[in-house]
């Protein structure tokens, strides 16, 4: 069984959100997702999210494509954009991790996990993101 790792905060779960699961479910039979607890979003971006990690939790439960959602707390020891990395390390080892998938956007920036397990970064879904979202700027669907 390989398992898969991804990491968001997933505050207000959207269609991108979802093809970005889809595609990553599509790789291994078990996806896990690393969900920051409250106090890590508000440390990481200033605000509290939109829901609060019971709901979010749920709401990717109820997904077809995640099997798992496990807190991701820890001290905040980040680089550049990555603010818990002991704690992404210790998920990765102590859940048998076999792959680490991230959106593109993300590119690079957890390369530090290479050692641990594979990382690939796959493509986002255009004209869709959480900030587009709160700033009501509401893509064209084709």
């Amino acid at each position: 069984m390989t398992r898969i790792l991804t990491f968001g905060t997933f505050d207000l779960l959207h269609y991108g959100h979802m093809r970005l699961l889809q595609r990553i479910a599509e790789r291994g039979s078990h996806v896990v997702v690393g969900l920051p607890v409250d106090g890590i979003v508000v440390a990481a971006k200033g605000r509290p999210p939109f829901y609060p990690y019971a709901i979010r939790r749920e709401m990717l439960l109820h997904t077809r494509y995640v099997d798992e959602v496990v807190p991701h707390d820890g001290e905040v020891d980040g680089i550049g954009r990555i603010r818990l990395v002991a704690a992404k390390i210790a998920l990765v080892r102590e859940l048998g991790i076999g792959e680490v998938a991230m959106g593109d956007d993300w590119r690079g920036d957890y390369d530090f996990l290479k050692p641990h397990c594979r990382v690939v970064y796959l493509e986002r879904t255009a004209g869709i993101s959480t900030t587009a979202i709160r700033e009501a700027r509401y893509p064209v669907v084709d």
